[in-house]
């Protein structure tokens, strides 16, 4: 439960508080700020409700020790009419509203729930911004290729206004990578960058993660639910396998759009929102537009700017630097590998990447836990099915054996989770289970 201390040295004011607040919060009340400050020091709370005048450590001074503890903590100050404006000072010093006396239980409810929303949100953010830092010092667009570099540098120009850009590109190839670029190199770098796969939800849920909904919208709408459009407020909203949408939904986006607002679904009143709209597709969408089956007025709206990434097997230049990267990224799983081998480079040439770059990091990924010496080998450098295009025809049980084994330490590594296994193994959980079924392996031996 989410845990409020009540401060008031009139013991009535106390009660009253508890008993409102009781069938929701947990309530530790307290007649002086000092045991209230020691409370807080030792069990924390999410809300803190107090008097501004009382012995033993009044309001002013337990709010200033608070936020001294942990500022993101709101502190509400109680007040009577005839104190006013000192709870208008104590709002100028850090408090997060006032509650006045006597108390309106409708308005008390309403402001808490309102700084716990606000928290909720600001912590939603921060979640966004700090992976938005970590993904921009984990990945970097890395090319040597002409036509990548000039993709690139389109997507930088168009980063300095807000007009949408549509990335298309094969499976892989980087698509939100590219997104995130835009946005980084955009006005809007400082605030969230959302992404959502508009493919991996069914209609009527992506519609309620994008535009949130009300509570009892629906069943199971159990509470209010901030959509990604308004998370995505004054930065960037990625919407990924933007073609897999269907045309009630593309009506409903195209209206955002237009409108520049959201509405909740359950609610009537719009709410205004400024997000710069960056779309990714595997699709043609031009071509979809032409046939109808995507919305042509919709296609306008997100092309304004459309960069056309092309897929790794065009771009044989990359191989060697994308694995380079890749090597680096992963040297923490096997700190002994220093390289790889002439002939596991001419391997990884000469292999097409199906899966483009994201394969590519799979492969590495991989072989950098399966290999057993200090280089990665052609032995090491497994993709679904067995080994890359071009690797030796007379190791093919060798290679099945070191996958075998390499399936088996991973999976025991995950304790026998094959969702997450097969994550790191970069296949799904079905070609998993296929592969498990091929080589032997039972259920409970990869527990170990």
């Amino acid at each position: 439960m989410i845990r409020v201390i009540v401060v008031d040295d009139d013991p009535l004011a106390c009660r009253i508080l508890t008993r409102m607040l009781g069938p929701d919060y947990l309530v530790d009340a307290f007649g002086n700020g000092e045991e209230a400050l020691a409370h807080f020091r030792r069990q924390g709370a999410e809300i803190i409700l107090s008097d501004v005048k009382m012995p033993r450590l009044g309001g002013m001074e337990l709010l200033a020790r608070v936020k001294e503890i942990n500022p993101e903590v709101p502190v509400f100050i109680i007040t009577g009419h005839s104190s006013l404006a000192g709870a208008v000072t104590a709002v100028k010093n850090g408090a997060y509203d006032y509650i006045a006396k006597p108390f309106d239980p409708d308005d008390v409810l309403a402001r808490i729930n309102r700084a716990l929303k606000e928290r909720r949100l600001e912590g939603t953010l921060a979640f966004y911004r700090q992976e938005q830092e970590q993904e921009q010092e984990r990945h970097a667009p890395l090319t040597r290729n002409r036509r990548m570099a000039e993709v690139l540098e389109l997507g930088r120009r168009a980063a300095r206004s807000d007009s949408s850009v549509l990335i298309q590109g094969e499976t892989g190839v980087g698509k939100e990578l590219v997104a995130r670029m835009i946005h980084h190199c955009s006005p809007r770098r400082e605030h969230p960058f959302v992404p959502i796969n508009c493919g991996a939800l069914a209609e009527g849920v992506l519609e309620s993660e994008l535009f949130g909904h009300e509570k009892g919208a629906f069943t199971g709408a159990v509470a209010r639910r901030t959509g990604y459009f308004e998370l995505a407020n004054r930065g960037t909203l990625f919407l990924d396998e933007i073609g897999t949408t269907g045309n009630p939904f593309q009506v409903k986006l195209l209206r955002v759009l237009q409108e520049r607002c959201v509405t909740r679904v359950g609610s009537g009143t719009p709410v205004a929102v400024d997000a710069r709209i960056i779309a990714a597709t595997n699709q043609n969408l031009d071509e979809e537009a032409r046939r109808g089956v995507f919305r042509s007025d919709l296609y306008y709206r997100l092309s304004v700017v459309t960069l056309q990434i092309p897929p790794l097997r065009e771009r044989p230049e990359d191989i060697p630097l994308l694995a380079g990267h890749f090597m680096r990224l992963y040297r923490h799983i096997n700190p002994r590998i220093n390289g790889m081998s002439e002939e596991g480079w001419r391997l990884l040439e000469r292999y097409d990447y199906p899966g483009n770059v994201r394969e590519l990091e799979n492969i590495v990924e991989r072989a950098m836990i399966l290999e057993t010496s200090d280089l990665l080998t052609p032995r090491s450098l497994l993709v679904e099915g067995g080994a890359a295009t071009g690797a030796p025809e007379e190791e093919p049980l060798r290679m099945e054996e070191a996958e075998r084994d390499h399936i088996l330490r991973v999976l025991r590594s995950c304790n026998g989770r094959k969702l997450e296994a097969a994550r790191i193994l970069g296949i799904n959980k079905t070609t998993l289970w296929r592969k498990m079924k091929r080589y032997g392996v039972e259920e409970g031996e990869e527990g170990g």
